[in-house]
This record gives C-alpha cells, structure tokens and sequence, in this order.
C-alpha cells in the first residue's frame, strides 16, 4: 500500500519543511503533501529538494486544508500530521501495518506532548467516549493497543477511500476543532479505528504559529462545534440529556458560549 502525509500548516515557517526531512529519513518513498495556511510561503528550493507537493490554503481552517491535501493524495492511506511533531523510525511503518486488517478504517497514534510524565506501560482506556458525548477520554500516552471511537488530531490515518464515503471532514467545524471527533464517531460505523502505540509522535506545541484564538472566541467556537457535534451523532431522546447535561456544564464554565452552543444544535444541516 502506498502512503501520503498530509501536513497542513499556519504560520510556523520552517516546521513543516523540518517535519518533512524527518518522513525522508525514515520513509524515503511516501508521498509529503503540505497545505500552507500563512501569509508568508516555505522556501521553494527545499520544496523542490524534498519533493513535496505544497498546496496554498486561505483561511486558518484545519478541516478545510486536510480536505485540500486529501483531494491530492494518492495513496492508498492518509496519515495526518501536525506541523509541530517529531516522528520515529518506526511511526509510519506502524501506520501502514495496522491496515493489514482489512476492517481497520483508521488508525489513532500514540502522542507524548512536551513536559506529560507518562507510565512507561499502561493498560488505560483511550480515545473513547459516552452515547451522550459529554465525556471524552484522551490518554492518547497511553501503551495498551486497543479500538478508539476518535484519535488525536496530530497523528492519525486513515484509508482514502473513506473520505469518498463520507465527504472528508467536515468543513464547519471551526477552530480550535473536534473534526477528527466527528470522523472518527462517523468511520467506527463503517469498519473499526484502532489505536497502536508504537505509532508514537512526541508533540512539542509550537508556541507561536497555529490556529491560536483569544479565549472568548475559542469558547464560542468550541461550544458552537460541540454543538454541531451531538446534534449529528446522539439520537433522541439522548439528545435531550446531552443537551441538558452541556448547557450547565457552559453555565459554569463560560456563560457567553451558551447562544453559539445553542446555535450548533438547532441551525445543524449537512
């Protein structure tokens, strides 16, 4: 099976280019794809050096510029990478193993971000969450393989083929996210989406750069999506408990969110 990395990225010069240099030392053949979101443009002669397709995104969008790099894949699995991560010889030779098992749609790696003390083995639950979807475990450290519902956005894979099933990922969810939440809930109903620790990415969360966001539109955007979220994937009256259940944790934590919230769940359409 041939392999793609889509790398997308949002001015943070220089990060995705030394990503790359990390997938040709230890995958020399697969195919890199980077989806520059910024102002200011990677130097074309290291382009050109590395063979990487680079593609122009307007718009700090995450969804919308994974879409763009799936659109120009061409291999047979889609691993996505955030610009701010360092890979291991082993990572995407994982990736591409798990797919062996042909019910497998997805594969959710493992992430170690900068300064978590982790156990070096672990049989913790991870990428799961309740029919309400008003919980959500990550512990995406964790060392136990294991079927998830969602990975972490900064390393996951999945087959090409899916996103001619289900469109991609949605390009309404806005920053800071929850677009691998939904893909992830909308593939386990096709196959299953596995976690496989070896696939290990170490994320060192550049401090500049991203989709970075003041904290009032962060908390509108993330509550707009949530909302978006359980109104697409929790069936009545299941409904009615998340609703219930997310409109006082918002109360509590940001009042303001509650209309973009409410907005998410009653304006949802395709």
């Amino acid at each position: 099976m041939k392999v793609s990395v889509v790398i997308p990225t949002y001015n943070r010069p220089g990060l995705a280019l030394n990503l790359a240099r990390q997938i040709r030392k230890h995958a020399a053949g697969v195919e890199i794809i980077i989806v520059d979101q910024s102002e200011e443009r990677e130097d074309p002669k290291e382009i050109k050096k590395l063979a990487i397709k680079y593609l122009d995104s307007h718009g700090a969008n995450t969804s919308i510029a994974k879409n763009i790099g799936s659109k120009k894949a061409t291999g047979d699995i889609i691993i996505f990478f955030d610009d701010d991560v360092e890979i291991t010889p082993k990572t995407i030779a994982t990736h591409l193993n798990e797919y062996t098992d042909e019910n497998v749609q997805g594969v959710a790696g493992r992430v170690i971000n900068d300064g978590e003390m982790v156990p070096s083995k672990t049989n913790i639950e991870t990428g799961r969450t309740n029919k309400y979807l008003t919980a959500f475990t990550g512990n995406f450290w964790g060392t136990s393989e294991q079927t998830v519902q969602f990975p972490y956005g900064c390393n996951m894979s999945f087959r090409r083929i899916i996103f001619e099933e289900f469109d991609g990922f949605d390009e309404k969810i806005l920053p800071p996210g929850f677009e691998e939440y939904d893909l992830g809930l909308r593939i386990t109903h096709l196959g299953k989406m596995v976690f496989s620790p070896e696939a290990l990415v170490f994320h060192h969360k550049a401090p500049s750069g991203g989709t970075r966001i003041n904290k009032d539109i962060w908390f509108r955007n993330y509550y707009w999506n949530y909302g978006r979220l359980v109104r697409k994937h929790v069936p009545f009256p299941h409904l009615l408990i998340s609703i219930i259940h997310l409109k006082l944790r918002i109360l509590r934590e940001y009042p303001p969110a509650i209309i973009p919230f409410l907005k998410g769940l009653l304006l949802y359409e395709n």
